[in-house]
């Protein structure tokens, strides 16, 4: 009884998504398209691309542009946007773009909830981790960690990824490898005993932003766990990267190794991909997290507040809780009601289903 309804919560949810109205895209023209020319592209052979070139460079009406370094310009922005994520052309500013402006945040959202957001996937969040899950453990009632790995992300070392993936799962189990072009022997992260561990249910956030590290630790637990996974798709930056200086102030990055999972699934240009699709703007996202740093309470995000209205008790009161707002209204001035409240959809989301998932499970047993 309780999966059917939970399928009928979900399906209600996913219905609701599909429904919403979506505008229409401009369209370009065939050719212009991307990957509608790759798939033409793809169908030339050698001689037929150097035919390609040939006429281009010779009949095209501004074909004596197409000097020899215009040519491997253009070669090279092809490249690189085939390669996709494998590889990508930086300055020293944008190579440092990504780190996260967020720190670790732990909270419980009540008394079966608890929440866990990294930050910048350092060791020092490893300590915090451990202190949260010490805390989070000591609240006997709390069954479910909801983990969010949606703060925008450089990338991170590999081991951080096998630490934090350690407090989860048992020691000296395989969680994932490395490999590298031409060798054999991919390199093996285990894991290990840690002074902090969560045995219970988890639920999982990402989307677009998240970083390597937090795609592996999604792919790892998704595998060995089963969990939920709420979000978007993530990117699959799950490699190792080179940087490479080449001309003044530009750096090649490529990847030279990548992650695998235990059977050798790799993520890779992938990415991890929800099981709930729930998307949050990331300017929200900011403005959450942001707010949440100095002090307001998770919980504001997640519970709507209706505007006071007049009912039955203020009348028996004789009170009027609308008062103050008209008062402001009627002189002109900005209400708290004005704006539309900041809410985390994604992570709200998956609160209403534990809270869900809670109420039937607690009527079934009234039921026994």
């Amino acid at each position: 009884m309780i999966r059917g309804l939970l399928t009928l919560f979900l399906l209600g949810t996913s219905m609701a998504q599909d429904a919403a109205p979506v505008p229409p895209k401009p369209t370009a023209p065939a050719a212009a398209q991307p990957q509608r020319l790759r798939e033409l592209i793809d169908t030339l052979d050698q001689s037929a691309m150097q035919e390609a070139f040939r006429l281009l460079t010779k009949d095209y009406i501004h074909g004596n542009k197409l000097d020899s370094l215009e040519v491997n310009r253009a070669a090279l922005q092809g490249m690189l946007s085939r390669l996709d994520f494998g590889a990508m052309l930086l300055t020293e500013k944008t190579r440092s773009e990504r780190d996260s402006p967020f720190d670790f945040h732990h909270a419980e959202i009540n008394r079966e909830i608890a929440y866990l957001r990294f930050g910048r996937y350092s060791e020092a969040e490893i300590g915090k981790l451990d202190t949260a899950i010490r805390e989070f453990n000591e609240e006997k009632e709390l069954t479910h960690l909801i983990l969010d790995l949606r703060s925008p992300q450089a990338q991170a070392e590999f081991s951080i990824a096998a630490q934090i993936l350690s407090r989860f799962q048992a020691p000296n189990e395989l969680l994932f490898k490395i490999r590298r072009p031409g060798n054999d022997r991919p390199s093996l992260f285990v894991s290990s005993a840690s002074p902090a561990t969560w045995r219970k249910k988890l639920i999982l956030l990402v989307d677009s932003e998240t970083g390597n590290v937090g795609e592996i630790i999604a792919a790892v637990l998704k595998r060995e766990t089963g969990c939920l996974i709420i979000g978007e798709r993530t990117q699959g930056l799950a490699v190792e990267y080179r940087d490479v200086p080449v001309g003044e102030d530009r750096i090649l990055r490529y990847a030279i190794a990548e992650v695998v999972l235990e059977d050798d699934t790799s993520i890779f240009q992938e990415g991890v991909e929800p099981d709930i699709v729930s998307a949050t703007v990331p300017k929200t996202k900011y403005d959450i997290y942001n707010a949440v740093a100095k002090g307001t309470p998770l919980s504001d995000f997640l519970f709507q507040k209706q505007r006071p209205r007049m009912n039955e008790a203020a009348l028996v009161a004789g009170t009027d809780p609308e008062i103050d707002y008209y008062l402001l209204l009627s002189q002109n001035k900005a209400t708290p009601w004005d704006r539309p409240p900041l809410q985390d959809k994604t992570l709200q989301q998956a609160v209403d289903l534990l809270d869900t998932t809670s109420f039937l499970k607690s009527g079934k047993k009234d039921r026994r």
